[in-house]
């Protein structure tokens, strides 16, 4: 499905597959939030045995989306009401990453970024997290939170060798 910002990126759907909850933690709506869900990510994935490689993508993945929610996640008056979250699930070998948080305003892609090549967009000041975003996973988009706000997620699926 391709967005307003241009992107494709599928539109979540409950129904498709069956991800089992491997953790769900509340964080602050403060800036300490991301490395706490850095290093909470890396100790769930560390015993669950996931690869080093994998690990190290779903980690910065995470720090990314809970930085984006920290920064953006707020209300339409401004106020920020209620903390981000981090959830992180699995569906046989795909890993997913769900960061809600009490907005509604949806991820946008970083406006002017895909008029640019590659090299003035990583020197660019903000929007690089969705970009690491989608280079590192496999599937990424965003949903309305069940109670309010929304939730941003992404898929990653581990790389295999012997294909």
């Amino acid at each position: 499905m391709l967005t307003d910002s241009g992107l494709a990126h599928d539109v979540y759907d409950p129904g498709r597959g069956s991800w089992l909850p491997l953790t769900r933690i509340p964080l602050p709506h403060r800036p300490e939030a991301a490395p706490r869900a850095r290093h909470h990510t890396r100790e769930v994935l560390a015993l669950r045995r996931v690869d080093g490689e994998l690990a190290a993508a779903v980690e910065l993945a995470v720090s990314e989306l809970v930085t984006n929610a920290v920064r953006h996640g707020v209300c339409l008056c401004g106020c920020i009401r209620g903390p981000v979250s981090l959830t992180l699930l699995r569906a046989g070998d795909r890993l997913r990453v769900e960061v809600a948080d009490p907005s509604r305003t949806p991820p946008r892609w970083p406006t002017g970024i895909e008029a640019v090549d590659a090299e003035t967009a990583a020197e660019a000041e903000e929007g690089r997290g969705l970009l690491l975003v989608t280079a590192l996973a496999a599937d990424w988009g965003d949903h309305a939170g069940r109670r309010r706000g929304k939730v941003v997620w992404c898929e990653f699926v581990p790389c295999r060798s012997d294909v």
